[in-house]
């Protein structure tokens, strides 16, 4: 059995949790800042709140006569506030991306007698443009090239020099796209109107045990998904 990280692989079981899309980063000028804004407005309103029930201090002595805004303006900024801060939360669920993606055999492009092409597309109500891809590879037992593939999450680059450590020819036995940062995933209905990223040929399919792609995208918020791609799995044991 090839070796999973334990974050998703228990008990000889994926946790199909661990693959589902979740937002990693929020974009700071979007929802952090007004959110620092507005504590920091709701703490003046507390302090003016607090020297209007002070009684019998003499406010022009310190710290009584010390004062930033004044209490209408401060409950004014905090309605304003925390409209934007709601408004953005509405949005950022509307314009939230969806990363969807589907395996089929045959169907590519690049590889002409492919036994698994995986199909990537945007399926939300936004834009995703993309942030960071990683891959995952693992060959399979008792491979002569398996000692020359990266444990952990690698490059484009390196994905590449670990299938041509398997002896798997590029375009005859596998394509893999390169996403870079920057690109734009289409955003389609349909699995199949989507871009191909993935085609494995038989010889890859028998020397490949687990193939996984992490890809992170940016909203248009500024708001970081991500969604790992289980393209490959070792069979489940009962």
């Amino acid at each position: 059995m090839v070796s999973i990280q334990a974050d998703v692989w228990t008990g000889g079981r994926v946790v199909e949790a661990a693959w589902d899309q979740r937002r990693i980063s929020t974009g700071g000028r979007t929802l952090l800042l007004p959110r620092a804004f507005l504590a920091l407005v709701v703490a003046d309103l507390g302090w003016e709140i607090v020297k209007t029930n002070a009684a019998g201090q003499d406010r022009s002595e310190w710290p009584w006569r010390f004062t930033v805004l004044d209490t209408s303006t401060c409950a004014a900024i905090v309605v304003l506030l925390t409209g934007i801060i709601v408004t953005r939360t509405q949005l950022s669920l509307t314009l939230q991306p969806a990363l969807s993606w589907s395996a089929s055999v045959g169907g590519s492009r690049e590889v002409t007698d492919s036994l698994r092409t995986v199909m990537l597309v945007n399926a939300g109500g936004g834009r995703s443009v993309v942030h960071r891809v990683k891959y995952r590879i693992r060959a399979a037992p008792d491979h002569a090239g398996a000692a020359d593939i990266p444990s952990d999450w690698m490059s484009w680059h390196a994905a590449i020099s670990s299938f041509m450590a398997l002896d798997l020819d590029w375009d005859r036995d596998i394509f893999l796209l390169h996403l870079g940062t920057g690109a734009a995933i289409p955003m389609v209905s349909r699995t199949r109107e989507g871009m191909e990223l993935l085609a494995l040929g038989p010889k890859a399919v028998e020397r490949l045990a687990v193939l996984d792609i992490r890809i992170q995208v940016t909203d248009v918020l500024g708001d970081i998904h991500q969604r790992d791609l289980q393209c490959i799995r070792p069979a489940h044991r009962p």
